[in-house]
């Protein structure tokens, strides 16, 4: 009934890299989605009319 048993070999230190390079990869593009976000915020007040205020004094 019963066939031989499946060996499973362990690397730990295998495991533990392709867990850092998937935590590095998420975290690269996490921060490349912000940054792509600022730089279009940025971009779309700097098209926007300069509007002077009375604030100041000036």
């Amino acid at each position: 009934m019963g066939g031989k048993p499946k060996i499973v070999q362990q690397d730990p230190e295998a495991d533990a890299r392709k867990a850092a390079e998937e935590a590095a990869i998420k975290t690269n593009a996490k921060t490349a989605q912000r940054n792509k976000n600022r730089s279009q915020s940025m971009l779309a007040g700097a098209d926007a009319p300069q509007q002077k205020t009375t604030l100041g004094g000036g």
